[in-house]
């Protein structure tokens, strides 16, 4: 019963997908940045920003924030990668199919087909918070796509648990159709509270709260709900990728237990890690320049391999 409720549940946020791709490749999403494309999958239509040359680079995009607050960072690194910027299925504009479940295996073997379309081979996956589950397991499974892992916020299975605890400690997001509908409710509601407790450069605020009000009138997603419910399985044992890794951390993230910060290294103790004392959840958007610096030392003392 379970399974057939949470299958229902998800349709939530996948019903109509056939219109809601089309409005996105056809409207607002498609002008509101530059360089926006579209790519379709099997299971999502992914958008997505690339500019620049060389190396390249992909960052996943961390909602409720959506492509249009990373100008400064695609900037920065497209003078010396080539960058590409990604929504998350079911988060912002990529929009899902209706058959798209939210499986943590689902999810990043379509994420393997749009990287290998394009990213192509060899790439540095830069994956945020949970997405960095992600980033290992593509490792681990597709070798090839990976050249080099920089997660940002990111922990091991354990980290994440404490952190979906902390987040929802009533459980209503992890009941199916009820935690839908309360988080259609209070997404718009959440932005002032969410980026005071996650944003450590506080006056980037209210810019951030105007962009996700702007993109939520739009019609972009948080499919939080579907993702608490599906991906974010407490019992999913994480690869050790083989990858060299690097663990970027923002202390000034209050959404996370101290505790959590680089517990990466517990599934890899080999991970190099920078700590970014007075930056947040998102230390790639807050000061881009400085973690730019630090992919660049991390990727020198770790060429690729051919």
């Amino acid at each position: 019963m379970t399974g057939r409720l949470n299958r229902l549940a998800t349709r939530l946020d996948t019903a109509g997908a056939i219109g809601r791709m089309r409005r996105h490749r056809e409207g607002w999403p498609a002008r509101a940045s530059e360089g926006v494309r579209f790519f379709q999958s099997p299971k999502v239509q992914y958008r997505y920003r690339e500019a620049g040359k060389g190396q390249t680079i992909v960052f996943s995009v961390d909602p409720p924030m959506t492509l249009e607050v990373y100008d400064a960072l695609i900037a920065t690194f497209a003078q010396h990668f080539r960058v590409i910027a990604f929504e998350l299925p079911a988060m912002g504009f990529s929009a899902a199919a209706e058959d798209y479940r939210f499986g943590f295996r689902e999810t990043h073997d379509d994420l393997a087909i749009f990287l290998k379309a394009v990213a192509g081979s060899g790439a540095i996956l830069a994956f945020s918070c949970v997405a960095g589950h992600a980033a290992l397991d593509i490792a681990a499974r597709y070798p090839d796509l990976v050249s080099r892992l920089t997660l940002l916020q990111a922990g091991d299975v354990a980290a994440f648990k404490a952190w979906k605890a902390a987040r929802d400690p009533k459980g209503i997001l992890a009941k199916p159709i009820l935690g839908h509908i309360a988080m259609r409710r209070m997404a718009p509601k959440r932005m002032p509270a969410w980026y005071g407790l996650s944003v450590g450069k506080k006056e980037m605020i209210g810019d951030l709260c105007r962009c996700a009000e702007r993109s939520f009138q739009h019609g972009a997603q948080w499919s939080l709900a579907s993702a608490y419910q599906c991906y974010m399985d407490p019992d999913v044992e994480l690869p050790r990728a083989h990858q060299p890794l690097l663990s970027i951390w923002g202390a000034a993230d209050r959404s996370h237990p101290a505790g959590n910060a680089h517990s990466i290294q517990r599934l890899r103790p080999d991970a190099a890690c920078v700590t970014f004392d007075d930056l947040g959840h998102t230390p790639e958007l807050e000061d881009p320049q400085r973690v730019f610096a630090a992919i660049v030392r991390f990727c020198e003392a770790n060429p690729a391999r051919p």
